[in-house]
């Protein structure tokens, strides 16, 4: 019983160097010039090792999509849970994903880079692509019950909730292109009131 306990914490130990040092790779060198052997060489375990683990590179990059989406998801639900009004719950849902990408340069990476391979590969990214509807169905859902649900179609919903999520990611990954730097409060301020003038103040 010790033996296999001991063995299943290396594995588990094992599973998560690969993991930190496969999304390490992800963000310095990008997901598509990382090949397995870069993962397995700078994790120091062999490919069979890797393969224990993970069936191939685009299974350890769902893998990070998930564990990724769910801790972002999980702050959002934390900071809107105390939320008020209508506007309150959407700001504390804009500036929670702010500080999380703030925080967590490499999924922003990630996400940024994974997108672009759905597009390119849409057979074998398919997968993929389910984290990215999780992430938007979770937005829809807050902002339907934001917003009044019932006055907004789910189509209009998903619209929206790619807007914010559009707004966020895409303000924050060209802020990384350009190596642009910005004082986080004003940040907040600018996005934030761009969103609500165009969904928030119209429904009250």
């Amino acid at each position: 019983m010790a033996t296999e306990r001991r063995v299943e914490r290396r594995m588990a130990a094992t599973r998560e160097r690969l993991v930190n040092t496969a999304l390490a790779l992800f963000a310095k060198q990008g997901i598509y010039a990382t090949t397995v052997e870069d993962v397995t060489e700078a994790a120091d375990v062999g490919k069979g090792t890797f393969y224990q683990h993970f069936p191939s590179k685009t299974a350890i990059i769902r893998h990070l999509l998930h564990e990724g989406f769910g801790e972002l998801l999980n702050q959002c639900r934390h900071e809107v849970q105390s939320a008020v009004t209508a506007q309150e719950r959407v700001e504390r849902l804009l500036e929670a994903q702010f500080r999380f990408f703030g925080k967590r340069r490499d999924l922003l990476i990630l996400f940024h880079q994974v997108r672009g391979l759905i597009k390119l590969q849409p057979k074998e990214a398919r997968f993929l692509k389910k984290e990215y509807e999780r992430y938007i169905r979770f937005l829809a859902s807050q902002l339907a019950a934001s917003l009044d649900g019932k006055r907004y179609s789910e189509e209009s919903l998903q619209q929206m909730a790619c807007a914010m999520a559009g707004l966020v990611t895409g303000y924050l990954s060209y802020l990384v292109i350009l190596g642009l730097k910005t004082d986080r409060g004003t940040e907040l301020e600018i996005s934030t009131r761009m969103f609500l003038k165009g969904i928030v103040e119209p429904s009250q």
